[in-house]
């Protein structure tokens, strides 16, 4: 897991995402390195008004031995995760913005496939040789028990 996010997946990120924008997030169990996740947008930030982005989830991995495993606080590494990804994304936007997460999947690799679906992820499309899996943030949020962040533009005065 870690030379491979070493040697490709951060290098390849940083080539197709906007600048400054990619996020590398690390899912520690006490001491132990168990997963690892990269994504990034290739859209302009929001501006407050509300627009619709897309957040690329570029690359994740649990550690074999603690896939299918619950960590110490007794959720499954895959939920934490993909939680820590979502809950992200959630500071990164506001609530009026329509984001939508995806993933290229190697149709042979079922376990990532079982997993994005287990947590409310649908095939959308097939990008050869991939296949491409999407959610909605506010669909991620409810599948995985993340709080909406708050509309900080509400809590300006009008003109301020």
């Amino acid at each position: 897991m870690q030379t491979h996010f070493h040697e490709h997946a951060i290098a390849a990120t940083n080539g197709r995402s906007r600048s400054h924008d990619q996020r590398l997030l690390l899912l520690r169990d006490a001491d132990v390195l168990v997963g690892a996740a990269i994504h990034y947008s290739e859209e302009g930030p929001s501006d407050g008004s509300g627009g619709t982005f897309e957040r690329r989830l570029d690359a994740y991995a649990i550690a074999l031995d603690a896939q299918g495993q619950k960590l110490s606080t007794g959720e499954h590494a895959s939920k934490a995760l993909l939680r820590a990804v979502v809950s992200d994304i959630t500071t990164r936007h506001s609530p009026r913005d329509t984001v939508i997460l995806t993933a290229l999947v190697h149709p042979e690799n079922a376990p990532s496939r079982k997993c994005l679906e287990r947590y409310g992820w649908t095939e959308e499309d097939r990008q050869d040789p991939y296949l491409l899996y999407a959610i909605t943030l506010a669909k991620a949020q409810n599948a995985l028990d993340v709080e909406p962040g708050p509309d900080l533009d509400a809590f300006h005065e009008p003109g301020a």
